[in-house]
């Protein structure tokens, strides 16, 4: 009997380790060191907004203070270290936990990731917090990213933002700040990560080959969703890219990349997209003018779409192709 295949966790990078499954944590010393120091002082803020810049390891950081909050053992010289093999640490992997509460995009009918948390989600929180503690200590929420939820589902937890059970604490992931609910950003005390130095995001990704590193932007969640991905030093090196684009080679080089990729349609055409914004934004910046900045704005909404429509990929790649030709026939 074939296996039934899992569904997509809409928080998790392809082929990459999920940010709950993960132990080790790189940089971000004194950021850390608050969320512990605040748990042991007994005078926890109740809403935490870890704010930065995708794949700097706001949602693993996350999960490091649940563990710990929810009373798994303390080992490690990082303040947030806990044994792994401890039943709590296993039972926030397992999102068995009665305690922890993950809010993120659900699913659509067709099974993919929805572009936004709803507000039938949100409301569940709400819900979660209206209970006791199961096993007599915290109950720790994380919404993982605050930014996809829906105008309705933000203001439905605005209500568990003003009125804060006891001995419950919620944890906002934050990539744009400035985009959200202002009365969600008032009501949070802010932690903003930042990007890392490059040694750092080597030593996440166990090594790795500098044009990778540099692509990752000090983010080591990036690097190492790239690398998972397959993404090498082909696809990494930022001027090669760019040589590519310039001489019309945007089609080769993108099916090249989707082809090479790992997982999903879905998530590779994702991460096709962005890297080729990340190689349009690069040369939009050194050539100025407006044809690079509006091929950028054209991929970002092409990004959008292909998700919410579940768009052929092949057929979002060709039109991604036809928006860098386009671009490379104005500057001609």
């Amino acid at each position: 009997m074939k296996a039934e295949k899992a569904a997509p966790e809409t928080d998790r990078e392809p082929n990459a380790p999920h940010p709950r499954e993960t132990f080790s944590f790189f940089g971000h010393e004194q950021e850390e060191r608050a969320l512990s120091d605040a748990l042991q002082s007994g005078r926890m803020h109740h809403a935490w907004l870890l704010a930065g810049a995708k794949g700097l390891g706001k949602a693993t950081l996350a999960y490091r203070f649940a563990r710990a909050a929810l009373g798994a053992e303390r080992i490690g010289p990082r303040p947030l270290d806990v044994d792994p093999q401890d039943t709590v640490a296993r039972r926030v992997g397992a999102l068995s936990h009665p305690d922890l509460f993950v809010l993120r995009r659900g699913l659509n009918e067709r099974g993919k990731p929805r572009r936004e948390i709803t507000v039938d989600d949100a409301r569940e929180l709400g819900h979660f917090f209206s209970l006791a503690p199961s096993e007599g200590g915290m109950r720790v929420a994380i919404i993982d990213a605050v930014d996809d939820l829906n105008r309705n589902a933000a203001n439905a937890i605005l209500k568990t933002l003003e009125e804060p059970p006891a001995r419950s604490v919620l944890l906002l992931v934050c990539h744009a700040p400035g985009a959200i609910l202002p009365t969600i950003r008032s009501r949070c005390r802010r932690l903003a990560l930042r990007p890392q130095p490059d040694a750092i995001v080597r030593a996440a990704l166990g090594g790795g080959d500098d044009a990778l590193v540099a692509l990752a932007k000090g983010r080591p969640g990036r690097a190492i969703a790239y690398a998972a991905q397959g993404v090498d030093a082909r696809f990494a090196d930022v001027r090669s890219a760019q040589a590519a684009l310039r001489r019309g080679e945007a089609g080769a080089m993108l099916a090249a990349l989707y082809d090479k990729m790992g997982g999903e349609p879905f998530e590779k055409l994702a991460a096709v997209l962005e890297l080729a914004g990340e190689w349009t934004r690069a040369v939009g910046v050194e050539e100025g003018g407006e044809a690079w900045a509006e091929a950028w704005s054209a991929l970002e909404t092409l990004r959008a779409e292909a998700e919410g429509l579940d768009m052929d990929p092949r057929h979002a790649l060709a039109r991604a192709v036809g928006v860098l030709d386009r671009a490379v026939a104005v500057r001609r």
